[in-house]
């Protein structure tokens, strides 16, 4: 029998010593990059770029903090920018360059944060809902088949945009189809899908879409720059690449930020209603990371001849912090957030689910925020292509959509029953077929907002009906 004290890995109250520590850290730090930076990057490629890259790394480092000192230490997971947002504020940035005709990125980053602030806050009332009055609460307004349809509507809410980007990556300069773009596109796309499907084992398995960005830049720079007409070859891409507007850490602060949204309320509500819906998806998310890290880290305290963890039933506590993470990273001037798989996915591989080495990798994401910015690095994410943004946002909002689906499946959704029936042909036909309903000249309903609001009333109703007619 294997001595229990030979056992490696640390549980979350446990601390490695700091020179480990800090190795540990570094790895989950690296982990949670490439995903936070490409979120903010694809949502700077909405046609307006509102997103600052080291205030994205600076402000999941001080939300993963936010989150640990709410959860008391206990949950061990990094906060890191979540790809749910993307569709939510492309439909923000369209609405506001092209009904409102603004151009001004502040004023509409000031929009995107308060109607994030509001997602944070229905994330702190889902967790307090839960805290005082059980899950069913939650069950029964947020049931299996409404949160899974808004996720999968908000995965193909924007296949539209995408599709056309790659085909037309650059209109202004070329209207047509540009073939070369799809290639690089599918390359990237097909990159990234192959290589989760191979890749099974060790560090390289976690950065599978990391890999298949760094081959479509290659192609996009040996094929689609030179040879495209959407490009204008080299000289005129890399002039375009110097002249391109980045935006300042400070200048995306909220005393910046939220008096511009106010110069237009309109612009406030559309946020609202386009982002509100997320946190009913991202609250099914939120359980099954919880779930995940309850099961690893008692595993791994069996081994170890230690106590029972029981995170599992710190569901409320995991909401509440994603709403204080939330918050936190929004008012610094990062995207939304979430809790991450890939740094599950890390910890459960090297055995550290230490809550010290989360603090640490918080820690070091404000430095390396701060440092980019003084080393003026925040334009680095303009060298990558359109066609290599789109090639992933093809994979991503897919993947979304897909996980949709798998948490109907997961909740064992009955697809015969009338009541579920009625409300899933509600939220994804009014979600996917409405874009918006124009009520003003200056105000818009999103039709994900609408189908989202519309579904959960309707489905409170039929059940009530469905009571009485009992």
């Amino acid at each position: 029998m294997a001595d229990k004290n030979m056992v490696v890995g640390y549980l979350p109250d446990e601390k490695p010593s700091i020179g480990k520590a800090i190795v540990f850290a570094l790895q989950q730090f690296l982990v949670m990059l490439p995903a936070t930076i490409l979120a903010a990057i694809i949502m700077n490629g909405n046609g307006l770029v509102i997103y600052s890259i080291p205030a994205a790394v600076f402000a999941s480092g001080v939300a993963t903090i936010s989150f640990l000192f709410i959860t008391k230490f206990k949950i061990p997971l990094y906060y890191g920018s979540s790809f749910s947002y993307i569709p939510a504020v492309g439909i923000v940035v369209g609405y506001a360059v092209n009904s409102l005709m603004i151009t001004d990125n502040i004023q509409v980053l000031g929009a995107i944060l308060i109607a994030s602030v509001i997602s944070g806050l229905m994330s702190i009332a889902a967790g307090l809902l839960i805290k005082y009055f059980g899950k069913e609460k939650i069950d029964q307004i947020l049931p299996g088949h409404i949160t899974g349809m808004i996720a999968m509507i908000i995965g193909l809410s924007l296949a539209g945009n995408t599709v056309g980007s790659i085909l037309t990556p650059n209109p202004g300069l070329y209207a047509g189809n540009d073939w070369l773009s799809v290639l690089v596109a599918l390359i990237t796309f097909l990159t990234i899908s192959v290589l989760t499907v191979v890749l099974r084992k060790g560090f390289i398995s976690q950065i599978p879409i990391l890999i298949g960005l760094l081959v479509g830049v290659i192609f996009s720079y040996t094929i689609w720059v030179p040879f495209s007409e959407s490009t204008g070859g080299y000289t005129q891409y890399f002039n375009d690449l110097k002249v391109a507007s980045t935006v300042k850490m400070l200048d995306v602060m909220p005393w910046n930020t939220i008096p511009a949204a106010f110069s237009n309320p309109s612009l406030i509500w559309v946020a609202i209603l386009a982002i509100f819906p997320i946190a009913f998806a991202t609250i099914p998310e939120s359980a099954a990371h919880v779930n995940q890290i309850d099961l690893y880290v008692n595993d791994l305290s069996a081994q170890k001849g230690g106590k029972t963890y029981n995170i599992s039933n710190l569901l409320d506590q995991n909401l509440i912090g994603d709403g204080v993470g939330d918050i936190v990273a929004v008012v610094l001037g990062g995207p939304a957030g979430t809790n991450y798989g890939e740094n599950i996915s890390a910890s459960a591989v090297t055995k550290n689910f230490s809550s010290y080495v989360f603090l640490i990798t918080g820690l070091i994401a404000i430095l390396i925020g701060l440092l980019l910015e003084i080393a003026g690095l925040g334009d680095l994410s303009l060298i990558l292509t359109k066609p290599v943004i789109q090639g992933v946002s093809l994979y991503l909002f897919g993947a979304i959509a897909v996980q949709g689906i798998a948490l109907m499946i997961d909740k064992k959704v009955d697809v015969f029953d009338p009541k579920v029936i009625a409300v899933m042909a509600f939220i994804g036909i009014v979600g996917l077929g409405v874009g918006e309903i124009q009520i003003t000249d200056t105000f818009i309903i999103p039709g994900i907002g609408l189908a989202a609001f519309g579904g959960i009333l309707l489905n409170l109703l039929l059940n009530f009906l469905s009571k009485k007619s009992k």
